[in-house]
């Protein structure tokens, strides 16, 4: 298992650098929703909130993050260490639809 936590101060601070880092290194990550994690899979997907999966699908995913996503920290976890990992974060955008499926340009 891989573990990476974000402790940054402040307001959404440590959700945005966690999310930041995910996109950076080629993830994408669900919605959150109260009392569970978000989902993270590697690769370009749109993903349900993780009450919304089934059994199957958490099983599939690559990992997961939680903590206090206010206030931070935020860790950050994946069944495998990515091969090559960046350690800044740029700008993300949070997905929130309803499946998971594999984005494709029309």
């Amino acid at each position: 298992m891989f573990k990476r936590i974000f402790s940054e101060k402040g307001a959404f601070k440590a959700l945005n650098a966690a999310q930041d880092w995910l996109t950076d290194n080629g993830y994408s990550y669900g919605p959150t929703c109260v009392m569970h994690p978000a989902p993270v899979l590697k690769g370009d997907f749109i993903i349900a909130k993780w009450r919304n999966l089934t059994k199957k699908e958490i099983k599939a995913l690559d990992g997961w993050f939680d903590g206090d996503l206010r206030e931070g920290p935020v860790t950050v976890m994946l069944k495998v260490a990515p091969d090559h990992f960046t350690t800044s974060a740029s700008t993300a955008t949070s997905i929130s639809e309803m499946a998971i499926g594999t984005c494709s340009a029309s």
